[in-house]
């Protein structure tokens, strides 16, 4: 078994369960360690974890607030001012960003693992802090232990330091990401499930190794996402073209064989048959050279 095949073993145990009870933490570390192989996860965890612990010990000497800003100031002075994360502005399309590891160890990242471990340390550490899925800049909402209703929950754009937002706010970042003549819905201030966002993690990396032309780790991230989404066609399709790419005709053609099947009327449909076309003519010419091959070989 290769290194890749025992992580998508682990991150298939990890994920297993009920979406909301996937240890994210560890899950990210998995992915992570699918570039880093000497990475230690526990390590990391324990990182993590005693953060939280830090975190807890500065919430007592707060003391019970029915202020709902006041938490997430104590949270924003010890990650920002006292450990020094930091949105990653300098370097944003770094792969390096979408790695817990790195993150971690540079204290550093883009929203979607900025909220990730925002998220994480507080949840350890006993307060509701979660996730948003804002499109394109991922945030996160903290919801006070004394009320459940959604008007004395707090926004916090967990890449800028924590700054907090009102919905006004975010309809404003959406477009700054996406136009003005975006439409805003309110399902974008939903919460994300654990698998949800390493789903958009694992979305962001496939995009920024595509970009890079590195289609090898691309391919390798899809192997990822497939592990938690196994009917995910799209990315099988993606998978199959980075496969013909690289060289590796028979594994293309059964992911493009796969799309066309279940795909029949997709609008990318006769691209992808001939696509298919394509390898077929070249795997069955390699396998008529094989054959030749071995006949001309002496007995």
């Amino acid at each position: 078994m290769t290194t890749l095949e025992a992580i998508r073993d682990q991150l298939a145990q990890a994920t297993a369960g009920p979406s909301d009870e996937v240890p994210i933490a560890r899950a990210a570390l998995l992915i992570a360690q699918s570039e880093y192989p000497e990475l230690d996860i526990d390590l990391y965890e324990q990182r993590l974890q005693s953060i939280a612990e830090r975190l807890e010990e500065e919430l007592r000497e707060v003391g019970d607030t029915r202020s709902p800003r006041q938490i997430p100031l104590v949270v924003n002075r010890l990650l920002y001012r006292e450990l020094g994360f930091r949105g990653n502005d300098a370097a944003y399309e770094d792969p390096r960003n979408l790695y817990l590891n790195y993150v971690l160890d540079e204290r550093t990242g883009i929203p979607v693992t900025m909220a990730l471990v925002y998220s994480e340390i507080c949840q350890r550490a006993g307060i509701d802090v979660r996730p948003v899925g804002l499109p394109g800049h991922v945030i996160c909402r903290y919801q006070p232990s004394w009320s459940d209703e959604p008007a004395d929950s707090v926004l916090l754009d967990v890449f800028n330091a924590g700054r907090i937002l009102s919905e006004r706010d975010c309809q404003v970042l959406v477009k700054n990401t996406f136009g003005s003549t975006q439409q805003f819905h309110e399902h974008y201030l939903a919460t994300l499930t654990p698998r949800q966002l390493l789903q958009r993690i694992l979305h962001n990396l496939k995009v920024a190794y595509v970009r890079r032309g590195d289609e090898d780790r691309a391919a390798r991230i899809i192997d990822l996402k497939l592990t938690l989404f196994p009917w995910d066609l799209d990315e099988i399709r993606d998978r199959g073209m980075l496969r013909e790419r690289l060289g590796k005709y028979e594994l293309a053609l059964e992911d493009l064989e796969h799309y066309v099947s279940f795909r029949p009327g997709a609008r990318d449909i006769k691209t992808v048959r001939e696509a298919v076309r394509s390898l077929r003519r070249h795997t069955d010419s390699a396998e008529d050279a094989s054959q030749a091959s071995s006949r001309d070989l002496p007995n």
